[in-house]
């Protein structure tokens, strides 16, 4: 595909908007050099226009009428050894949004233009230094909220993901180039069709996309997070719950039942996975009024897109209709069952939930006014995710656009298999293996739309 479009200067704000140590104005284009060298004064005696790449320099950025604006360190990267592989020039100045909006008004009134979201990294890959999933890993780098969701997005964007892709490729391809083959030359005797070989071929293609598309869960759960919810009667311990695991009292605690009418969500990072804690409103058999019954429907919104469930049970009361109630609700979702409150008289325990809901449920007994079992707790929480076997996942399919070029992939070679077994139409077969590798092709983009590059780089800043 022809890589064509407007090659004019960028420049943008590529820090944080606020007050901090240094500020970053990024350029790139084709005259990025010049218009920098028309505001910037060295302190030492050179030739900006003529100075190496990869240097950096100390001066000052002056405006039209000659007036410094602020003491800057200004980085050159000529091209293609740059980030867009065009010209790149970064100013340093100090941290602030007044001194680094002014620096960008001038560059802007010098012909640069303001950049798009994402701009630079969709130059670095229309200009093919990167691929289409190495310029998403750049964003889910940005996004990454754990260390392991960021060793991961660095996987993606050193290309690792990409060389299993292009192997499965070339695997294709000499599927392709054999069965072509047989069209056009099916009277060669060195050109079989109906052999093992083949065969065996379309298995190891078929089962490579098939592993790597089950690693989607792990993967989504690293960029996304679990989406932990809390549930239980009013006045069993939920809110107190979310309170201890986030270690700070971020929802109201009292013996009111009822006092979480809205869910709560925040962030808390176990042992390296990240949860998406919901707090929600105690679920109630019969809600009194209107109010009761638009928390509980919110709760039940929660609860059915959850990926975990924390099931909150007072074990200082006797188990309930309504305890059963819930569980019922529940039961079909990833479940633990959190019997609460051992610092009290005990009346019902592990054994006694057991007998109720079955012997494969997983129950921890804590005290959240003590803080026992709130580490047994994290643990299968986190154990819930991989049982700890992140290390063997390999490269995980991260994206869902990812998943689905390849289960679209998939499907494709499946149809060309089941032709090739029953010995179908041999022109068709080949059809579906290019559509399967120009599923491949989209994935990594070498086919594209101006849609799907504007949804993935929409989601960047503007000074990435």
């Amino acid at each position: 595909m022809s890589l064509i479009y407007e090659k004019d200067t960028i420049c943008a704000i590529s820090t944080p908007i606020g007050e901090g140590g240094i500020g970053i104005v990024r350029l790139s284009g084709d005259n990025a050099i010049q218009i920098v060298d028309s505001i910037f004064k060295p302190k030492s005696k050179i030739n900006f226009l003529s100075v190496p790449s990869h240097t950096i320099h100390y001066g000052h950025i002056v405006d039209n009428n000659n007036t410094i604006i602020d003491e800057v360190l200004v980085c050159l990267y000529r091209a293609p050894r740059s980030y867009t592989t065009e010209d790149i020039v970064e100013i340093n100045t100090h941290g602030g949004i007044v001194l680094t909006r002014r620096i960008l008004d001038i560059l802007i009134n010098k012909d640069a233009r303001l950049a798009e979201p994402g701009e630079f990294t969709k130059r670095a890959f229309l200009n093919g230094r990167i691929d289409l999933p190495q310029a998403e890993a750049v964003l889910d780098i940005i996004k990454a909220k754990t260390d392991l969701s960021a060793k991961a997005a660095l996987e993606h964007l050193e290309g690792q993901f990409s060389s299993c892709i292009d192997e499965v490729r070339s695997r294709l391809v000499a599927l392709c180039a054999h069965i072509e083959a047989y069209v056009d030359f099916p009277d060669e005797d060195d050109i079989s069709f109906n052999n093992e070989q083949l065969s065996d071929e379309f298995k190891r293609v078929e089962e490579t996309l098939a592993t790597m598309i089950d690693t989607y869960k792990n993967g989504e759960i690293l960029r996304e997070g679990v989406h932990t919810v809390i549930v239980g009667k009013p006045n069993v311990g939920k809110s107190s719950l979310l309170n201890t695991l986030l270690n700070r009292d971020r929802a109201i605690v009292s013996k009111i039942p009822g006092t979480t009418r809205d869910a709560l969500e925040e962030l808390i990072e176990i042992h390296g996975i990240l949860f998406r804690l919901v707090d929600t409103a105690g679920i109630m058999k019969t809600p009194q009024h209107e109010l009761d019954y638009l928390s509980v429907g919110k709760t039940q919104q929660h609860y059915e897109k959850g990926d975990l469930i924390l099931f909150v049970i007072d074990g200082s009361q006797a188990l309930s209709e309504a305890d059963q109630d819930i569980y019922e609700k529940v039961r079909k979702k990833h479940c633990i069952i959190v019997l609460n409150k051992s610092d009290l008289k005990k009346c019902i325990n592990e054994k006694d939930v057991r007998v109720w809901c079955g012997d494969d449920v997983s129950i921890i007994t804590i005290s959240i006014v003590n803080k026992s079992g709130i580490a047994a707790l994290e643990k299968k929480m986190v154990n819930f995710v991989w049982s700890g076997k992140y290390e063997q996942q390999g490269v995980l399919v991260m994206r869902y656009r990812h998943k689905k070029m390849l289960e679209k992939a998939l499907m494709h070679i499946r149809d060309a298999y089941l032709l090739f077994k029953q010995k179908g139409e041999i022109e068709l077969l080949s059809c579906d293996l290019r559509d399967a590798l120009n599923a491949l092709k989209e994935l990594v983009g070498e086919i594209y739309s101006d849609e799907i590059l504007n949804s993935i780089f929409n989601e960047f800043c503007v000074g990435k």
